[in-house]
This record gives structure tokens, C-alpha cells and sequence, in this order.
């Protein structure tokens, strides 16, 4: 209801005549969706484009909106892959990873859905890790089956940030340790990608243990990875993906050819957090520097947002 009523305001605003259409369609009515409809709400210039409620999957979608729109603003790859079977409207998916807008952008192929990921572009997280090892050289990359397709990337990432990058592959939870003791044999510090495989609670567990045995800093891609353990993280929350969408909007023109750009791109995150485990530093016997220093050496010396 609270989503609903923030986004009425914006619908009996007074927007320009030739404004978009934008139907948000969420994936659940609370929880990081519900943060991010709030959030782009307030981060939108007002009477700049009207917005309408289309409701949250499975049961409340209203097709009625999501067919009138200019646009469908999908938070969570649910929203998303309803309104790719209800409507051939332009979508803009956000809080889901780069693996699910792939599959759906795979899936259907003539369909204009572009997206803001919650993934980190590489270079940043190997950007965070120089931050705080300035002498490493090396560093493990946990993949699992579904983050396999990122190493290209990250391998290209770690040449230009002048790492060498120690990959570790594992396809069962249960083979955890022994693909990730040689590795950390060779690497100062571990990268886990975002995997179902390797995310859960047991897995994290093992890989937090099986790391902390061998003295190497975790770096992670949450603040629940770093609560539990790991030595720091980059990430980015949905308010800031909302800020991220509000801003490629107010500085479009109400034409919808304005949005093809967006359209069929994937985009990472422009405004991101940074996380570090003092606690954790400390038993490493890592000095790690302020989070304004962090941020500013990650952004390449600029400041982060």
C-alpha cells in the first residue's frame, strides 16, 4: 500500500504532455523491491514522467498498465519476465544479476529489455582489492556453474589492474576445500562471485573457514557476506539503483526514441557501497584504509556516489 500511495502522488502530478508512461512492476510488495519503488520515487524530478503502480507477481499484476506504458520498469527478474509475457512494451530490468537478464535477453531475442545490474563491473572489485593489498599480485576467483560465464571478463579485468587471477571451479558444495586449497596455496586473497552454488549458508561457511585458515582476506559482493566474515565487499543497495534509473530518466526527453540507448544494454551501476569488517582486518593483520579512501581508489581517484 505504501508503494502504491507514493507512486499515486507521482501519477496525479502534473507531467508534460508529451511525458513517458512508466509502469513499475515488482517482484514482491516489500523487502529490496519495495526500497527500490520508494526510492525512485523520491529521486525523480517531479512532473517529469508519469509513473503508475502495475502491481507485483505472481498474483497482482495489472496488464492493463503494463500494456499502456511507454515503458516497464521490472524490479526482480519476476517483474521482468511477466512483463516480457504480457506486453511487447520497452522494459528496463534492475535487482537482478547479469546472468538473469542474459537469459531473458537469450530468450527473447527481439525484445527490447535493457538493464541496470546489481552486479559490480570486475574492475572495481579488483580496484578494492589493490586498495587494500597494494603489494598482492595474485587473487583465487571462486566461480560456480552459473558465474563461470564472468571469468572472460575478470581475467581481462586482472590484466589491466596487474593481477594475476587463480581461478577455483567447483560444481558441488562438497568439493569446497579441495578446490580451493590450492588456490589459496598461490593467491593473497579470495574472490567469490555471486553463485547460488557458492552463496548459500553452508557454502559461505566453508569458504569463510577453508579462507580464515589460510590467513587470506575475503573479498565479497554484500554486507551479509561481510557480517559473516569476510574482510570487505562492493555492492550496491536498490536505493542506489533506483538513483542510478532516476537519473537516466530525468535527463531523457518524453520521446520514447530517447530510451533506446538504454534498450538492449546491459549497464552496471553507477553508485555503489563499500563494506569492511574491522574485526576481521584486524586478526588478518590488515591496515585498511578510511571508506572515503577505499571509495576514492576504487573510482580511479574520482569520487564514488
Amino acid at each position: 500500500m505504501l508503494v502504491a500511495s507514493l507512486l499515486l502522488a507521482v501519477v496525479l502530478g502534473s507531467p508534460p504532455a508529451a511525458a513517458l508512461e512508466i509502469a513499475l512492476l515488482l517482484s514482491a510488495q516489500k523487502g529490496p523491491e519495495q526500497q527500490f519503488a520508494e526510492a525512485f520515487h523520491a529521486a525523480l524530478k517531479p512532473g517529469m514522467h508519469r509513473v503508475v503502480h502495475a502491481g507485483a507477481v505472481p498474483e497482482d499484476v495489472r496488464p492493463e498498465v503494463v500494456g499502456a506504458a511507454d515503458l516497464v520498469l521490472a524490479a526482480g527478474a519476476g517483474a521482468a519476465e511477466a512483463a516480457l509475457r504480457e506486453t511487447d512494451r520497452p522494459i528496463l530490468m534492475v535487482l537482478a544479476g547479469l546472468r538473469e537478464v542474459r537469459r531473458l535477453q537469450a530468450a527473447y531475442p527481439n525484445r527490447r529489455l535493457g538493464a541496470i545490474v546489481l552486479d559490480q563491473p570486475p574492475e572495481r572489485h579488483l580496484r578494492l582489492v589493490r586498495a587494500i593489498l597494494p603489494q598482492e599480485a595474485r587473487v583465487a576467483v571462486l566461480v560456480g556453474p552459473e558465474s563461470r560465464f564472468f571469468a572472460p571478463a575478470l581475467t581481462r579485468a586482472a590484466g589491466d589492474e596487474g593481477f594475476v587471477v587463480e581461478f577455483a571451479e567447483v560444481a558441488d558444495p562438497k568439493e569446497l576445500v579441495s578446490v580451493l586449497q590450492p588456490v589459496l596455496d598461490k593467491a593473497g586473497a579470495l574472490l567469490p562471485l555471486p553463485d547460488s552454488l557458492v552463496s548459500s549458508p553452508g557454502a559461505a561457511r566453508t569458504i569463510l573457514l577453508t579462507s580464515y585458515r589460510y590467513r587470506r582476506p575475503i573479498f565479497a559482493f554484500s554486507s551479509a557476506y561481510v557480517t559473516a566474515g569476510a574482510l570487505a565487499a562492493i555492492f550496491s543497495t536498490p536505493e542506489q539503483v533506483a538513483g542510478d534509473v532516476a537519473e537516466l530518466l530525468n535527463a531523457k526527453s518524453a520521446a520514447t526514441q530517447g530510451l533506446d540507448p538504454l534498450l538492449g544494454e546491459i549497464r552496471y551501476p553507477e553508485r555503489y557501497d563499500i563494506a569492511v569488517n574491522r574485526m576481521v582486518a584486524r586478526a588478518l593483520g590488515i591496515a585498511v584504509p578510511g571508506e572515503q579512501a577505499l571509495r576514492e581508489q576504487v573510482a580511479g581517484g574520482g569520487r564514488a556516489r
